[in-house]
């Protein structure tokens, strides 16, 4: 059986972390060893338990997940200078994915309790080698999650039962699934390690730091779960309501979501509308979740400003207008779809969530007889309006 040579291996675990220096790749590859799989062979099984970080030197391996027991969904088919594994490296904890050779590969293979003496040795290795695996796990959820909404586009188009519905259902608990697992296995990892001594001094407050950040975002997607629960079809309660109130606990309610990483918010409303016509608790769903949208994509926190006016004489308007990253023209169209989020190729930014905040106001609006628009120009902001008719 053939090993990765050890003039290889330096050249292979620089290529595939090129933030780590050259007395680090050194170090590192004290705690490697070569392993070969046939192909065919299941490196690594989703559900069973693991330590082990691979680094491909030679070959092809498939990344499969499973929607259900019964589905294995191809995500992606990777080569030389990637890895896997890296979520049971940090966490200790079970696979998350199946890795299975499509052809002859040979690997290195760091385990964790080879790598925590070295952990313990040198802080700045383990720092730099954490943000490049926890931003390597965070493409990866992404390209799962897109890879998940077009299996889930193809079952809309062919079946339109209770089949269907079913497989949307098991979709959804995927996407769930992926969203939540990389801020959970970076918190899981960085307190094991903490525990067990290898983060100390400057150390642990960085880590800290990072588990503050991922706390906050199991946070924001758990609440984004709350209002997907509260969509769910029930009798509509139409009342004359105060406009204002409703603006103004949808504001509260969006600004808790976010943690306090909200811009500053000026209201609009004129005077001769402070009382409309409407369903109040799915009005302050849909403004709630306008307004989330503007904190979200706007990071660099500029203000946001919401209006309400008559924009026809039997129609109340309802607007949040923000300067954050904007929407491109092409993609217009997708953005009221349910579990897509919109990000740039490349780009700088990279937004957590579910992408059903926009699903959900379309949803409410609509089933008042409304209308929700966007206006948007990439990289200048957006607005959102709501247009609600009234009885004359």
């Amino acid at each position: 059986m053939l090993e990765v040579a050890q003039v290889d291996q330096l050249a292979l675990l620089q290529t595939t972390f090129p933030e780590l220096g050259p007395d680090d790749i050194q170090t590192l590859r004290q705690a490697a060893s070569s392993q070969f799989f046939a192909a065919g062979t299941t490196v690594c099984r989703a559900g069973e338990p693991g330590t082990s970080l691979f680094v491909l030197a030679e070959g092809e391996a498939d990344i499969i997940v499973h929607a259900n027991p019964d589905i294995e969904i191809l995500i992606d088919t990777v080569g030389p200078n990637t890895y896997f594994g890296e979520m049971a490296f940090l966490g200790e904890t079970t696979r998350t994915a199946t890795i299975r050779a499509r052809t002859d590969c040979h690997t290195l293979v760091i385990d964790h309790t080879d790598f925590l003496p070295i952990a313990h040795t040198n802080p700045q290795l383990l720092r730099t080698l954490l943000r490049q695996i926890i931003g390597h796990l965070r493409r990866n959820d992404i390209a799962v999650i897109q890879e998940l909404n077009v299996k889930n586009s193809a079952l809309e188009k062919a079946y339109a039962d209770l089949a269907a519905q079913e497989e949307l259902r098991s979709q959804f608990i995927a996407t769930l699934s992926h969203e939540l697992r990389t801020p959970l296995t970076a918190v899981k990892g960085f307190l094991s390690l903490i525990n067990q001594g290898a983060i100390k001094g400057d150390s642990l407050q960085v880590a800290l730091n990072s588990i503050t950040r991922n706390v906050d975002t199991m946070v924001g997607l758990t609440n984004d779960l709350l209002i997907l629960y509260e969509m769910h079809p029930t009798a509509a309660e139409y009342q004359r309501v105060s406009l204002p109130d409703i603006l103004i606990e949808a504001l509260n309610a969006a600004r808790e979501s976010v943690n306090g990483a909200s811009a500053r918010v000026t209201l609009d409303i004129a005077p001769d509308i402070s009382i409309v016509y409407a369903d109040r608790r799915a009005l302050v769903l849909a403004v709630r979740a306008l307004i989330e949208n503007s904190f979200k994509f706007n990071p660099d926190h500029t203000p946001v400003q919401i209006r309400a006016y008559h924009h026809a004489p039997n129609e109340v308007a309802i607007s949040v207008t923000d300067e954050g990253i904007g929407i491109a023209r092409e993609n217009l169209s997708r953005i009221f779809e349910a579990f897509v989020r919109i990000e740039q190729e490349g780009g700088q930014y990279l937004f957590p969530g579910l992408g059903v905040g926009l699903t959900i106001a379309k949803f409410v609006v609509e089933r008042q007889n409304g209308r929700l628009i966007v206006e948007s120009t990439l990289g200048a902001g957006s607005t959102f309006t709501i247009l609600l008719p009234q009885p004359a």
